[in-house]
């Protein structure tokens, strides 16, 4: 059976209910939601490499010694972050979270975004507690509305898929549109299935699923304090996963095309993005060679400006590679921008310029290929354009 894909969310799990309301964090909007696990769920999760972490990721990270879950609260406006209230906020928070699911404290998973270093409006989320119970259905389109910034569209997939003769889920959300970089971002992601996985083993995957995926895009090369990518799974299908075989492979390929389809999402959401661009690095001599390249070229204030304004100049692309600091050759190289072979093993090529000017100009999505012939190394990488947008909503975002 080939996978049914859908953009249901949560909404294709009986034993998930979600919920989102309006608690004044923001000044307009949903901004608080919930995730609730009718029964316990085993959960693994993974977070922002920046040495400033949000007092939620803080939380978190000592959270996973716990095998289940029973919760996840999230909101938006406020990043609970190098602020003075932020661990007495998750405090008050998990305890009256608790109280009106009849859950344990420990059992709540709680994530934040928005802005850095503004304390945190404790009573306003739990004024809003009972209504956010109250809400809890089939509601994963106004949950993922809710976990939004400056995003302008909610990101949702879910998938059905049969191995043998097990059917399983999977769904999930996920939101970032701004400081955007590999090893995550300005993003959140929340992430189900009912295929019944141990701990151990579901961290495995999550972690091999977010390196092909939420590790692999970028907006603006900025690295936030709240990044975090959630998984829980139910355990209500089929026998447990305890190690690494086949089905267990299956089940990671099936959860990586989630990710990956979430991770694009976010990039095309980018602030102020007018193009979908992704650079492929082949032939490198190691594996993070290969993603020196491709990462000094997503990150290049000069190519994504060059894209925006649908100007093929690929001397900035060559002069991106050569300060990566990736072991490369000038006269091996070969760079093609669509199907316009521009520069190869040591010269410029003669190419159509009217034809790749057309294809910048006409093409949402843009395709850098750069090749350095010297190795057996890939590696690829999701990135936008910068625009005049951008920097009007970046300008703009804390007044």
């Amino acid at each position: 059976m080939n996978c049914k894909i859908t953009h249901d969310g949560f909404d294709v799990f009986e034993s998930i209910k979600t919920a989102s309301v309006r608690s004044g964090i923001k000044k307009k909007g949903e901004d608080l939601a919930l995730i609730y696990f009718e029964r316990q769920a085993t959960f693994a999760a993974v977070f922002t490499t920046n040495k400033v972490k949000a007092h939620c990721v803080v939380y978190d990270e000592a959270l996973l010694k716990n095998q289940q879950i029973r919760a996840v609260l999230i909101n938006s406006g406020n990043a609970n972050a190098c602020n003075t209230n932020g661990y007495e906020a998750i405090q008050e928070m998990t305890k009256a979270i608790a109280n009106h699911l009849n859950i344990k404290q420990s059992e709540i998973f709680i994530a934040q975004t928005g802005i850095i270093g503004e304390e945190f409006p404790t009573k306003k989320v739990i004024n809003a507690l009972q209504e956010l119970k109250d809400n809890l259905g089939k509601n994963t389109q106004n949950l993922a509305r809710a976990i939004l910034t400056t995003d302008k569209v909610p990101k949702i997939i879910s998938i059905e898929c049969k191995y043998a003769d097990v059917v399983f889920h999977i769904g999930g959300v996920a939101k970032g549109a701004g400081m955007i970089h590999p090893n995550m971002a300005t993003m959140l992601s929340f992430i189900a299935t009912d295929l019944s996985l141990n701990q151990d083993i579901l961290s495995k995957a999550l972690k091999e699923s977010v390196d092909k995926s939420f590790n692999r895009i970028s907006v603006d090369g900025d690295m936030s304090t709240n990044d975090t990518v959630f998984i829980a799974s139910t355990n209500e299908v089929g026998e447990s996963i305890c190690e690494e075989n086949e089905f267990y492979r299956y089940f990671v390929g099936k959860l990586t095309e989630c990710c990956v389809y979430l991770a694009k999402e976010i990039v095309k959401d980018g602030e102020g993005a007018t193009k979908f661009c992704e650079v492929l690095v082949f032939g490198a001599d190691n594996d993070e060679d290969a993603q020196k390249v491709a990462r000094s070229i997503a990150n290049s204030l000069l190519v994504k400006t060059a894209i925006f304004g649908k100007d093929p100049n690929w001397g900035r692309i060559i002069a991106a590679v050569g300060y990566s600091g990736a072991n490369i050759d000038v006269d091996k190289l070969e760079i093609k921008i669509g199907d316009s072979l521009v520069y190869s093993w040591g010269k410029p090529q003669g190419f159509d310029k009217v034809a790749l000017l057309e294809y910048m100009r006409s093409n949402d999505s843009i395709k850098i290929y750069i090749n350095l012939n010297i190795g057996g190394s890939n590696f690829n990488l999701y990135f936008s354009d910068l625009t005049n947008e951008y920097i009007k909503i970046n300008a703009q975002y804390h007044t």
